[in-house]
């Protein structure tokens, strides 16, 4: 982000010198009096007082390639964790450099484990024995995000190997897509979509036993992403057909929680519910768009990579019990 900021009043000012400054950075916090962003230089707040502009800067490319492609691993994650937070955030390091430790009321991986993104700031060793601690003192099961180039199986990787020697075990691995939003597929006649800002009940009642059997944590995690929208797909009856999400952030569109009811499977609810997040993003600004899909679930890997998304990388969890 680089935010544009008025230079104090006060000492010696030549005429025609700046009356404006940039300062670029990751956001880490924003209060009623502030913005705080890790620079280069390190964390600095900006009173919002003085702020007259704002824009997103993409992450620096790290392959050769369109955006959607070019974007590195860490920095992809950077945008991702925005679009399924924990609800409590610590960093192990420089923040937005370090490992991001994630709590959130245990509900989804991705709100409830450590992201290692680069230097913790001491020993391998003491870092993992850091999340250990952090994750028992919050009475959940230690876990770690462990991201990985497509080419790299888990068990190859040195950082992975050392877990896997000290008893941390594999769950969930997945696959990270990447790609342009596309417009909204049509809709059979009388079928309806609505858009929301915010979650409601019957977006949660209609979005599988994943997420209505931790009702009251998914309403909170789920609902802290700072722009998304809740797709809601119903019949010409009104009955929901399934439900999806679009998180919005950095540019980026993240699809989640795409969910068809049971009578409405190879209907085509699924491809409608992902476009029309695509393209809600879109019309946010966000057209590049991110997607996240556990390994072993083809059929909607086939529908992804139909609607152009390709393979960026993978990851897997590791935890300890």
């Amino acid at each position: 982000m680089a935010i544009r900021t008025r230079i104090p009043a006060g000492g010696p000012h030549l005429p025609g010198s700046p009356t404006l400054t940039d300062t670029v950075g990751e956001v880490l916090a924003v209060d009623d009096e502030s913005v705080v962003l890790a620079t280069r230089r390190g964390e600095v707040a900006l009173p919002l007082a003085s702020v007259v502009a704002a824009r997103v800067i993409p992450p620096r490319p790290t392959r050769r390639g369109a955006p959607e492609r070019a974007i590195g691993i860490e920095d992809l994650h950077r945008v991702m964790t925005k679009g399924n937070p924990g609800l409590e955030v610590a960093w192990l390091g420089t923040p937005g450099r370090g490992w991001m430790l994630r709590a959130g009321l245990g509900f989804t991986g991705r709100a409830n484990s450590a992201l290692p993104l680069g230097d913790p700031g001491t020993t391998e060793e003491e870092a993992v024995e850091r999340v250990v601690a952090w994750y028992r003192e919050r009475d959940l099961v230690p876990r770690l995000q462990v991201p990985l180039p497509l080419h790299v199986e888990l068990a190859d990787d040195p950082f992975a190997a050392r877990l896997l020697a000290r008893g941390w075990t594999p769950i969930t691995p997945a696959l990270v897509l990447t790609g342009r939003a596309v417009p909204a597929s049509p809709a059979p006649p009388g079928w309806q979509l609505e858009q929301r800002d915010s979650i409601d009940d019957a977006w949660l009642s209609a979005s599988g036993s994943g997420i209505t059997d931790h009702r009251e944590a998914a309403r909170a995690v789920l609902g802290a992403p700072r722009e998304q929208v809740f797709l809601h797909a119903r019949d010409a009856d009104g009955e929901l057909l399934g439900v999806g999400r679009a998180s919005i952030d950095d540019g980026w569109t993240g699809v989640y929680s795409v969910h068809v009811a049971a009578r409405a499977r190879r209907l085509g609810v699924g491809r409608w519910l992902t476009t029309a997040a695509t393209a809600a993003g879109a019309q946010r600004g966000a057209g590049l768009v991110y997607l996240q899909v556990e390994t072993d679930n083809l059929p909607a890997v086939r529908l992804y990579e139909d609607l152009g998304l390709r393979r960026h990388h993978h990851y897997a969890y590791l935890r300890l019990l």
